[in-house]
């Protein structure tokens, strides 16, 4: 695959920011000289975090006219979409994760946990819109497109869905990160499946905001829903093809919009 400009540019910003930013964050945590939260940790841990939508934003200032980057932009915030956009992107996200809760709540006893009542969402969402939420400008607003120019949906995401798995790794080598508590395997396996859902949201509305929202309100199911440790790689699995599904099934009775 011969890469465009516009990629090339993208992620050669993304890997100098990380490289600068991990460069700090995982030997200062490991040697005890910072901790995971501190203020100094966490310009750098934001800075890596915001890679993809610096990115993203700096490839549309390079490569378009003013008014292609103007109308770029409004597409991050403007929040004026249909009743039916927002409670699709409500009900998607829902159902990525209750699915496999009652799944595995069907099979094993206490094995999966509400860990917090569904209101939560209400308050955790916004607050996920800046802790994960805006790397959208990046994967959605930018890479995206440009690989649904040369690719199928349901590839375009797969690619997505490993590359967005990848640039994760970094974090288990943080000491006091969270990520250190998980495995690998059921993480990526969720980013796939949330890269699925992702693709048929920005394809059907062009909107980057919506995409940023599914993100923030996946993010904040996560602390909702809790499962056990040895249910991890089933629950990821169920997830995947769930997202695959969705897409599969979209394509087929809706008709894709893509430019």
């Amino acid at each position: 695959m011969i890469l465009s400009k516009e990629i090339k540019y993208f992620f050669i910003i993304v890997v100098i920011i990380c490289t600068i930013a991990f460069s700090v964050t995982i030997p200062l945590t490991q040697l005890g000289i910072i901790k995971y939260g501190s203020p100094v940790f966490m310009i750098f841990y934001g800075l890596s975090g915001y890679s993809p939508s610096i990115a993203g934003l700096l490839v549309k200032k390079k490569f378009y006219s003013k008014s292609e980057f103007k109308a770029f932009l409004r597409s991050c915030i403007n929040i004026k979409k249909s009743f039916r956009d927002y409670l699709y992107v409500l009900i998607t996200s829902l159902i990525l994760w209750s699915i496999p809760f009652i799944v595995i709540s069907f099979f094993k006893e206490h094995k999966v946990l509400l860990n917090s009542p569904l209101i939560f969402l209400s308050w955790i969402t916004p607050v996920m819109i800046f802790g994960g939420g805006l790397e959208e400008i990046g994967w959605r607003g930018v890479l995206l497109p440009k690989l649904l120019c040369r690719f199928s949906s349901i590839k375009s995401s797969l690619i997505i869905g490993i590359i967005w798995s990848i640039w994760h790794i970094p974090l288990w080598f943080i000491s006091g990160s969270p990520q250190q508590e998980l495995n690998f395997l059921p993480f990526a396996l969720s980013c796939i499946a949330s890269s699925f859902v992702l693709t048929f949201i920005y394809t059907q509305t062009k909107s980057i905001w919506l995409c940023i929202l599914f993100h923030a309100l996946d993010n904040a199911c996560s602390y909702i829903f809790t499962y056990s440790v040895d249910m991890h790689i089933i629950i990821s699995v169920i997830t995947a093809l769930v997202g695959l599904f969705i897409l599969k099934f979209s394509n087929n009775h809706l008709k894709t919009k893509i430019s």
